[in-house]
């Protein structure tokens, strides 16, 4: 791997021609050591700061982000896939609009939706008037507050019964429409659960 340059590599080089015979048998004898897993921990190793973790969550969403990335930069069948392969069961962030300006109120310490609030998904509608229901993966991807304040978290086959609901004007679902936009149209939806429900018949 070319992580450094020419000169950074010859400058090692003769960094390492400057060691004496003592220290590079020291250090060849600590990096066998390591490579086989027999060097020992260092006692102060509870000092040393610790390797950042990442929630398997949002390792998760980062890997199919990609993979939307990269169906959008290829366009091919296989690419698309490999998306749809992910959707099943994942769950996602819908912002939700109110017939009330404030749904909530407080009971005992703790916000209970009032009588009569109604909670729907927010929609979008394009400029050739077409309806979307955005769907997201994290808060990250939302880019803007949600209408009532209100977030609502919907797996993804329930996001696919919204547009299939006759009673709401939904023709696809985009997800994360502020940065990778993926559009899933009702007739794309319908293919894939039809070639899913053919895959379990043949099973």
């Amino acid at each position: 791997m070319a992580l450094f340059g020419k000169k950074k590599k010859e400058e090692t080089v003769n960094e390492a021609e400057r060691l004496d015979s003592k220290t590079r048998d020291e250090l060849s004898k600590a990096y066998d050591e390591l490579m086989s897993g027999a060097a020992k921990p260092d006692e102060d190793a509870e000092d040393a700061p610790k390797e950042n973790t990442v929630d398997a969550a949002d390792f998760e969403n980062e890997v199919f982000k990609a993979k939307i990335r990269k169906f959008k930069e290829v366009k091919t069948q296989e690419a698309l896939v490999d998306v749809i392969q992910l959707l099943a069961g994942r769950k996602f962030f819908l912002p939700a609009v109110s017939n009330m300006k404030n749904p909530f109120e407080n009971k005992d310490g703790k916000p209970v939706l009032k009588k009569g609030a109604v909670l729907n998904p927010a929609l979008l509608t394009s400029q050739d008037k077409k309806t979307y229901l955005p769907i997201f993966t994290d808060n990250d991807a939302m880019k803007q507050k949600s209408p009532s304040g209100v977030v609502l978290q919907f797996n993804f086959e329930q996001c696919v019964g919204i547009v299939y609901n006759k009673k709401n004007p939904v023709q696809a679902i985009a997800i994360n429409p502020f940065t990778e936009n993926l559009i899933l149209s009702e007739e794309l939806l319908k293919q894939v659960f039809k070639q899913v429900e053919k895959q379990t018949e043949n099973a």
